[in-house]
This record gives structure tokens, sequence and C-alpha cells, in this order.
């Protein structure tokens, strides 16, 4: 799957396992993507204070077969995605670059396995910190509204408390941009004691978290934009679990539980 990977996704697909010249590398070509094709690979090195034979790893491990063929694909992604003017279409071209982005990482068998496990679950625990917390809280309302028992937890100790409570049958997913949370790895680590499907939604592959789970869903960076001034890390998360929720929603009776739900709060909102 990587050879049809953008530069951002092989990036954060293979992070932790680049060296520290190779992040600096990575960094910098992130930050002039629309620079690349100017240089020759001495030149790069020279720019980013590395070597020659360290530019032609960094391709090698990104699964490049070489600096020419790195060129040429970074510059094939910058032809198609145009310049946008205004402030709105910024936004909007940024929005359209993480779909396209997250939509090269989406795995089907993943998603069934998950829409599986979701199904076959006596009680589901989703855990994230920070802004992955709003995407665990927001998966847990979705769920509920199917008729599914799930709770969210967003706080550290009540994360590991939870999970040594979760028994065999149960389903823990674990929301982390980086896979490294210290909070959510040690939950599911816990779980996966108690012999708990384990589920993860992240960045990045080859982390603590990724090596516990039964199952992965890869979310896209959100440094497939350079501008600091855009601030999202969750939309490529939202994009999998409207996936997800889609696929559980064909379950007939989620679809008519969730209906349900929607009917009780239109009564309660006009009463």
């Amino acid at each position: 799957m990587v050879n049809h990977l953008n530069l951002s996704n092989r990036i954060s697909q293979n992070y932790s396992l680049l060296s520290k010249k190779d992040k600096q590398i990575a960094t910098f070509v992130l930050d002039h993507q629309e620079q690349i094709d100017q240089w020759n690979i001495k030149e790069l090195a020279e720019l980013t204070h590395t070597s020659n034979a360290t530019i032609t790893r960094f391709c090698h491990k990104l699964d490049y077969r070489s600096f020419s063929e790195f060129k040429t694909y970074v510059s094939q992604e910058l032809t198609a995605l145009p310049a946008p003017a205004q402030l709105t279409e910024k936004i909007t071209d940024y929005y359209t670059q993480l779909i396209h982005s997250s939509s090269q990482l989406i795995d089907h068998l993943q998603i069934g396995a998950l829409v599986s496990a979701v199904q076959q679950s006596n009680k589901i625990l989703v855990c994230g910190l920070g802004s992955s917390g709003l995407s665990a809280t927001e998966l847990k309302y979705r769920l509920a509204r199917m008729g599914l028992i799930v709770d969210a937890i967003t706080d550290p100790h009540m994360m590991l408390m939870s999970a040594t409570l979760l028994k065999k049958g149960d389903l823990l997913i674990g929301i982390s941009n980086s896979g490294e949370t210290d909070a959510v790895v040690e939950a599911c680590a816990v779980a996966k004691k108690e012999s708990d499907t384990i589920f993860a939604i992240t960045n990045r592959n080859h982390t603590n978290l990724t090596a516990i789970a039964d199952g992965v869903l890869f979310a896209s960076d959100n440094r497939t934009i350079t501008d600091p001034r855009f601030i999202n890390s969750q939309l490529p998360i939202h994009f999998i679990l409207d996936i997800l929720c889609y696929a559980l929603l064909e379950n007939k009776t989620y679809l008519a539980n969730r209906e349900k739900t929607l009917v009780t709060l239109d009564l309660e909102q006009h009463n």
C-alpha cells in the first residue's frame, strides 16, 4: 500500500523507523515541498546538513526506489493541487488535501474487522487524551445512539482503572495520533492481558500502540498541511469515524435505534 501514499503519509507511517537525521530531512522536505524539484541530491544534502548517502537511505525508507523517483512523485503531488487564493478557498483546499490523504490510508478489511468487533463485543471502551479525547467522546455518543454499551474515558487514571475492569469479549478502541500516548498504551496493555480485543486509530505505524493492537486504522497526519495557522488534528480521525459508523448503520437494529433516539431528541426540543 505504501507505494500509493503521498509524501506526508509515507513519513507518518514510517516515522518511528527514521533516524534523527532522517527526521531532520523529513521536516525540511515537508516545509519546502514546493522547492524539492529545484534541488539535486547534493544540494538537498547540504541544505539538510546530511550526506548524499543519508538522503538515498531516507528515500528508500519511504519506499521510493531512488532520489529521482522521490522528486518525481513529490512534483506530481504538487501539480495535482491548485493553489487557492481566498481564505475560504484556502481552508476548503486544506480539508480536501486532508481527506484525500486520509483516503489513501483506509484499509477496508480493517474497517470490516472493527465493525465485526463492535457487533460481537459485550462492552466497548474508547480511550483518548486531549484532542483525541474529543474524538473518543464523539464516537461514544454515536455508538450509544445505536444502542451499544459504550463509554469514553479521557482521564489517564480512569482510563487505566476502566481497562482493568474489562473482561474477555469486551472491546477497547485506543485513539492516539502519535501511537505513543502513555495512558492509552498502558490501558491497551492492561486490557490485552484480559484477552480483550484492541483496536487502534492512529497516525503512525511501528509504535507501542500498533504493536499491542489486534487491528489498526491509520489516519493521515495533519502535517500534510504545512501552514502553521491551520490547526486540525482530528479531521482525519473523524473521517474514519464517519466510515465506521456508516458501515455499522447497515445493521437495521442499529439504524432503528439511532432513528428512535433522534425522534426522542426532536420531541424534547419542541416541548
